[in-house]
């Protein structure tokens, strides 16, 4: 068995490229921040689409001279509560988002500076007739770093006007209570 610079070509042997990527994915060698931003008692989801604004996040402190090699949404949800007098959740067939946007810029269709950070999945966040339970963890699947670049005040919204993109839920009032909203940025 040759054994060369303390292991070093073993391990490169081993290195598959697809062993590479999962590594770099887990983001073990990329440093982190999460700022959270204050809880919102209640965002209520009609049984119709509209504007829902979510807890804006202020991000500040990020390192000078870092490049953001990712940023995620993360939606903390502490309980749901149907006040409809029937099962209900996330309508199906719906592409129900949560967007994010810069605080300065404006919800205009189509805007670049408007991205999808986080898409419902249809019939989620189930609730039994009258029914009180615990809420869940979201995570955004979408990098919305084209969006969050420095410090600032970042706004979450489920956007029915400009994008018809409203959370809807199928039996009417859905009331999700003491809500977070999460901005993981990972940086170089």
């Amino acid at each position: 068995m040759s054994v060369s610079l303390n292991g070093v070509s073993i391990l490169e042997s081993r290195l598959t490229t697809v062993r590479a990527g999962y590594m770099d994915a887990l983001n073990r060698d990329r440093p982190n921040m999460i700022f959270p931003s204050a809880s919102q008692a209640i965002v209520v989801i009609p049984a119709v689409g509209a504007d829902l604004d979510f807890p804006s996040v202020v991000v500040a402190g990020l390192p000078l001279g870092i490049t953001i090699a990712r940023a995620d949404l993360v939606l903390i949800i502490g309980d749901l509560l149907d006040t409809s007098s029937a099962e209900n959740q996330v309508k199906v067939g719906t592409t129900d988002q949560i967007f994010v946007k810069k605080a300065a810029d404006a919800w205009a269709d189509g805007s670049p500076k408007v991205i999808a950070a986080l898409t419902f999945t249809a019939l989620g966040l189930q609730v039994d007739a009258d029914a009180y339970r615990g809420g869940p963890v979201l995570f955004g699947a979408t990098d919305i770093k084209g969006v969050v670049t420095v410090d600032g005040t970042y706004n979450f919204r489920s956007e029915e006007t400009n994008e018809t993109k409203g959370v809807e839920a199928t039996a009417g009032t859905l009331e999700l209570l003491d809500v977070t909203t999460v901005i993981r940025v990972w940086f170089n």
